[in-house]
């Protein structure tokens, strides 16, 4: 079997808030196009270079809705993504970059 990959695409609205649409090679999902929502929480975090933006997001697993914490890391233009359970359980990390004004691109992989 394949790595689960996937990759979303969020646009960033004027509020900060994110709304993404993403795929997936999970084989029950066939592919298919799902949404993500994302609440901006926090973006006024600075570690060190890097500019931190955490949001309360939420989706649908195989109709099953999912709330988690999703936390940007931004250095050199670079996202590092990490989407987490709201217990803490790492569910999903990835990487990309803002496409330009208004999106986003982040490719992902489970987390380990």
């Amino acid at each position: 079997m394949n790595e689960f990959k996937g990759i979303v695409l969020y646009n960033i609205e004027r509020d900060g808030n994110l709304n993404g649409v993403y795929t997936n090679n999970d084989s029950n999902g066939n592919a298919r196009i799902a949404t993500e929502t994302a609440r901006l929480i926090d973006d006024s975090l600075v570690e060190g270079d890097t500019e931190v933006h955490i949001y309360d997001c939420f989706y649908f697993n195989n109709d099953e809705g999912i709330n988690c914490t999703l936390t940007f890391r931004i250095t050199n233009g670079i996202y590092r993504a990490d989407w987490q359970l709201n217990d803490g359980t790492p569910i999903f990390i990835g990487e990309g970059f803002q496409m330009n004004d208004r999106q986003i691109a982040i490719s992902y992989w489970l987390a380990r």
